[in-house]
């Protein structure tokens, strides 16, 4: 996700600039939405949530409009999806659109074209490139398929009524909603009161890879001995690209991490259950090896050299000392990674350490999701939300608990490169973007100390 303040200045994308200028946006939304006939008074505030930009890609937006309902004067809100094309495409895609066939949102057209930006937006919940996204947000047509076919949604009796909350939004890419079943209890004894089922949407291909990917998982001997848990996948919507799972009862580490007591103790569990799942054999394409990392290190490396200069001296140093260390790091089979080893993928709840978003698994280099885990927990450390001797003791637990499980035990030397790697390429490279000079440098003086660890 783009730093709205770090847009380059000369990005082949110029209307950028304009485009992330609050006023702006909401002037130039508004006049659309005037000559288009749109009954609107105002638009009263207009924020862009998150910008999705790489150089020489395409550009994503999702946004926040305000608008004053006409007569009371009130305001509602009303999301937008945008994407920004290049010259002369914009109005392309726009006249490919069939505005009749999307779903009409509170206020103005489904869709609409900015010609002078090269932008469309969408009105939620259209997004072309999610076509389940209407079905997850129709509570009413969600319910009556669980009504037809319980079964499909792991539900074991056929539900009265149905809630929604929306979750995690990427525009064009995915979108989650978790569902409330509520029972009626006359229907059988001990029926539950409710029970919940996530719905995500994405796009085609995606959706049909990322099932494929979780059913294998959840078919394999560690998750069905227990060794590994994660959401168990109920269906595949061909039709609207969604798949239906099992909701985790729990919280992200994410967002308890810094107040558990019992961190260390936990990293020992999640360690072995990474085992358990790098353990597991799956004909996979091959993605994320150490050469693949070694890419990416390089191109992060690059990437602060010419935004961030003044941390050039330290990240051409650390990252010279990696380059002549990968090539002596020992032979390493490749196994199952996650590829997006997180901690808001790892849920702690009470049946013990859950695993979930296996969208992106591949096969490839054990040490890269073993590396983004302790890169991950020096993040914390830098910016004081885990101590550090705290931290520490989870690395070393994590570490000697992957390393009791896992069929391919790890170097120290690997996992201290990829957990370096990890730390440069995603961390440093984000703290600099965000100008958290603190964190950079404590992030630096960890990836150096890894990188002379022998």
């Amino acid at each position: 996700m783009a730093n709205l303040s770090n847009i380059p200045a000369e990005c082949e994308l110029p209307q950028l600039h304009e485009i992330v200028d609050d006023k702006k946006l909401s002037d130039k939304i508004e006049y659309h939405l005037s000559i288009t006939g749109s009954n609107i008074t105002k638009i009263t505030d207009c924020k862009i949530n998150h910008l999705y930009y790489k150089p020489g890609g395409d550009c994503r937006l999702l946004l926040t409009a305000n608008f004053q309902q006409p007569g009371n004067g009130s305001n509602v809100q009303q999301l937008f999806f945008g994407r920004v094309f290049q010259p002369g495409q914009a109005k392309k895609e726009f006249e490919y659109l069939r505005l009749e066939e999307l779903s009409p949102p509170q206020y103005g057209p489904p869709a609409m074209l900015i010609p002078e930006w090269e932008t469309v937006l969408w009105a939620f919940p259209n997004d072309p490139k999610l076509p389940g996204l209407s079905q997850l947000i129709n509570t009413e047509k969600t319910l009556a398929a669980m009504r037809k076919s319980p079964q499909d949604f792991g539900l074991k009796m056929t539900p009265v009524s149905l809630t929604a909350m929306q979750t995690k939004y990427v525009p064009g890419r995915r979108c989650g909603f978790i569902y409330d079943a509520a029972f009626d209890k006359q229907n059988g004894n001990g029926a539950p009161e409710k029970f919940s089922v996530y719905g995500k949407a994405y796009q085609q291909e995606e959706g049909r890879k990322a099932y494929a990917i979780m059913k294998q998982i959840w078919e394999s001997d560690a998750a069905q001995s227990g060794d590994l848990l994660l959401p168990q996948p109920y269906q595949f919507d061909e039709k609207q690209s969604i798949i239906w799972q099992e909701v985790v009862p729990g919280r992200p580490l994410a967002k308890i991490a810094g107040d558990l007591d019992n961190l260390p103790e936990i990293a020992s569990e999640i360690g072995r259950r990474l085992a358990a799942f790098h353990n597991t054999q799956l004909d996979l394409p091959q993605l994320m090896t150490l050469n693949f990392q070694i890419e990416d290190l390089r191109f992060s490396v690059e990437k602060i050299n010419q935004t961030f200069p003044e941390y050039a001296d330290d990240c051409n140093a650390i990252a010279k000392k990696m380059y002549d260390a990968a090539e002596r790091l020992e032979d390493c089979s490749l196994t199952l990674v996650h590829a997006s080893f997180k901690f808001s993928h790892i849920f702690i709840t009470n049946r013990g350490v859950v695993f979930i978003d296996f969208d992106n698994a591949n096969l490839g280099d054990p040490g890269y999701d073993i590396g983004r885990f302790i890169a991950h927990l020096y993040k914390m450390k830098a910016n004081g939300k885990v101590a550090a001797e705290t931290a520490e003791a989870a690395v070393t637990n994590f570490c000697n608990a992957y390393n009791r499980a896992a069929t391919q035990p790890l170097s120290q030397q690997r996992i201290n490169w990829f957990a370096a790697s990890h730390l440069i390429g995603s961390q440093v490279y984000k703290a600099v973007k965000r100008m958290n000079a603190k964190a950079v440098s404590k992030l630096l003086a960890d990836a150096r100390r890894l990188c002379y660890e022998e």
